[in-house]
């Protein structure tokens, strides 16, 4: 859940920062995206939740997914950082 917690925080904080140089022009990275991003942490985060309350709903394949989420998010900051190579 703090993952999930952690990528939603940086994702609705970066979507209120102004844009990098490879936001929206190289890698699509606009506002809209990182609250989408943020968004499905959210919603991740919620899951988590829901697992804890009904123990039939498994919490590992929530944390696979919020893990690959994440991944995701994240090296999108390191290809915009190659940018500057």
């Amino acid at each position: 859940m703090g993952i999930s917690a952690l990528l939603a925080i940086v994702a609705f904080v970066r979507a209120t920062a102004p844009a990098g140089h490879y936001d929206g022009q190289v890698y699509g990275m606009r506002a809209t995206t990182h609250r989408r991003y943020g968004a499905v942490a959210i919603v991740l985060a919620l899951a988590f939740v829901a697992s804890f309350a009904w123990p039939a709903l498994p919490a590992i394949p929530i944390l696979a997914v919020t893990v690959l989420v994440a991944l995701l998010y994240f090296t999108s900051f390191l290809r915009g950082a190659e940018a500057d190579d």
